[in-house]
């Protein structure tokens, strides 16, 4: 479960490097827009991080269950506090921080994404599903007289 805390440090640094590329494109960090987005995103996907870590030690189809179910509550979180940032007007400019918001989705996904494969990978190796391969049907015995 190590490879899980990589999620929201990617995501921190994600973000350090948008207030950078937003400094140099308009001279401004825009670090109001920027933090609320990453904030979103970081959030949310540690949130959806909850599901797998908890049937991390299951089968192999409760830990998929729970990765798939982890990436539903990735999304629907990140849509109701990005809905409560731009009501409360939190953020000066709500484009640029849907802008931001729907990069740091994707980025986040793919990385939330990855970390949910290996603990997948991991419990169906523990199990056995992946190290075994296909079995070849047992071979015909021979009645006994």
């Amino acid at each position: 479960m190590k490879h899980l805390i990589w999620v929201p440090i990617v995501l921190a640094l994600l973000a350090l490097v948008a207030l950078g590329v937003m400094r140099s494109a308009t001279g401004q960090p825009h670090a109001p827009e920027v933090f609320a987005a990453a904030g979103v995103v970081i959030v949310s996907s540690t949130l959806a991080l909850v599901p797998i870590t908890l049937a991390r030690r299951s089968d192999a189809v409760v830990v998929f269950q729970a990765a798939f179910g982890g990436t539903v509550i990735h999304m629907f979180l990140a849509i109701a506090l990005a809905a409560a940032c731009y009501v409360l007007q939190l953020v000066n400019d709500r484009r640029l921080f849907l802008f931001l918001l729907l990069s740091f989705y994707f980025v986040s996904l793919i990385v939330l994404v990855l970390a949910m494969v290996r603990v997948f990978r991991k419990s169906a190796s523990a199990a056995g599903h992946l190290s075994r391969g296909p079995q070849p049907p047992p071979a015909p015995t021979a009645p006994a007289t």
